[in-house]
């Protein structure tokens, strides 16, 4: 084994030197972004600073934590969009992803942080909030028979918290490993660290499904404990992989202006990249629909009921702009093969996803605060917004600010992989 290692380390080494006017350390090295970084760092003291303080003003602690919530939750659905695509591309060992992977793991190790900021608000609303955002934690619905019969297999708080704790201990040792290997191998040339990587996101696939599907209904759905729907997991999964696309888009981009990644991220890896950002525009309008449909159909008063709120007062407006904007506008722009081959009309089109995403967490989450009795906040969508968006702008600050830290931490693609060559030479046909 340790010829057939020492051969595969040559073949690599062979690789390099063949593309080695490519692999050069300004074409795959960041040290810049310190005026970036100084941007993300004011966005996320200016924005969670505003966000905390309106909580003592007359939009009230209620709508402030709903907003940090609602930030949290799509900024943590990135980072596992880029932990999904890391997984399926050591699973389908797809050589042509080969330059883009490094920045999905980049999104990816952050997944764990993220979900300590999401578990911030719930572990308030627990410990000292009295269920102000998520109900089945306030004394006054501990008598609601619902609750009873749900708190004994689910919703009691001994059980949360070390759900909370697994799904970190989950996505830590998936994001270590499989960073681990890709940077180790940037150092040895280990062929054999591939198979590895591919190992582990067999069983990293089915814990990431799990754990995915399960912190949404933890971190989402039981907001408001009444209501449930059977798609919901797959429903936060496909804004994961929406989101975490276009994530990365907004990372690759502005390197290759920057004069990174030439020759090694090219308008063919942008075309792959624009027909995924296609494939899951339609799967979420897919999910949502279904969703939909199967509770208008069954009529349930406890699933019902989530919509009608979000069909009244204004809510009505974000709901007929998520159908149009999160599916309609993405879907009638990407089937132009001009613009996926197109960085700056890739880049566009996936700001334009990061908004409608954010609109989608604001449309799960702020109409819980519509609904409640303590506050006394106005029912419109727009009262109040300067706050949800402070909180978007604080939460994409601070991971803004940790992802160009990590960006500047390490090569900007896997300098060793072993299907590099084939990434480089990647062409499109269709």
């Amino acid at each position: 084994m340790s010829s057939i290692a020492s051969h595969g380390h040559d073949a690599v080494l062979h690789n390099d030197q063949s593309h080695e006017h490519l692999l050069r350390d300004s074409n795959v090295r960041y040290t810049g972004g310190g005026s970036l970084s100084t941007l993300f760092l004011v966005m996320a003291v200016l924005g969670l600073g505003a966000t905390i303080a309106s909580a003592f003003m007359y939009t009230g602690k209620l709508h402030a934590i709903a907003s940090f919530q609602m930030a949290a939750m799509g900024c943590l659905a990135m980072c596992l969009g880029g932990m999904f695509f890391t997984l399926v591309m050591h699973l389908m060992a797809a050589g042509w992803s080969i330059t883009l992977r490094r920045q999905f793991e980049n999104l990816m190790v952050f997944a764990p942080v993220m979900l300590i900021v999401a578990s911030i608000v719930p572990l308030y609303d627990l410990f000292i909030g009295n269920g102000s955002l998520y109900l089945w934690m306030n004394d006054k619905y501990r008598a609601d028979s619902i609750v009873l019969q749900k708190k004994i297999d689910f919703l009691n708080p001994s059980f949360f918290c070390v759900r909370l704790m697994l799904y970190f201990f989950i996505w830590t040792v998936i994001a270590w490993k499989l960073s681990g290997y890709s940077r180790r191998q940037d150092e040895t040339g280990d062929k054999w660290l591939s198979n590895k990587a591919r190992f582990t996101s067999a069983w990293g696939m089915l814990a990431f499904a799990l754990s995915t599907a399960f912190a949404s209904f933890d971190l989402l759905m039981s907001m408001d404990f009444r209501f449930f729907s059977t798609m919901w997991g797959v429903y936060y999964f496909a804004s994961t992989a929406f989101s975490g696309v276009a994530a990365l888009v907004l990372i690759i981009v502005p390197l290759r202006r920057a004069g990174k990644l030439e020759g090694l991220v090219t308008s063919e890896h942008l075309h792959d990249v624009g027909k995924l950002m296609f494939t899951f525009t339609v799967f979420w309008a897919y999910i949502a629909f279904s969703q939909y449909f199967l509770i208008w159909y069954s009529n349930v008063p406890e699933e019902t009921v989530w919509y009608l709120v979000r069909k009244r007062d204004g809510w009505q407006f974000v709901f007929f702009l998520l159908a149009i904007g999160h599916f309609i506008v993405p879907f009638l722009i990407l089937l132009f093969r001009g613009v996926k081959r197109s960085p700056t009309a890739l880049a566009i089109v996936a700001i334009w996803m990061l908004f409608i995403h954010f609109t989608d967490m604001f449309f799960i989450v702020r109409p819980m605060v519509t609904t409640r009795f303590a506050e006394g906040t106005p029912l419109s969508p727009a009262a109040g917004i300067w706050v949800d968006l402070a909180a978007v702008f604080g939460m994409l600050g601070l991971l803004g600010l940790l992802l160009v830290w990590r960006v500047r931490s390490s090569p900007l693609i896997p300098l060793r992989d072993p299907r590099l060559p084939e990434a480089i030479e990647h062409k499109n046909y269709v």
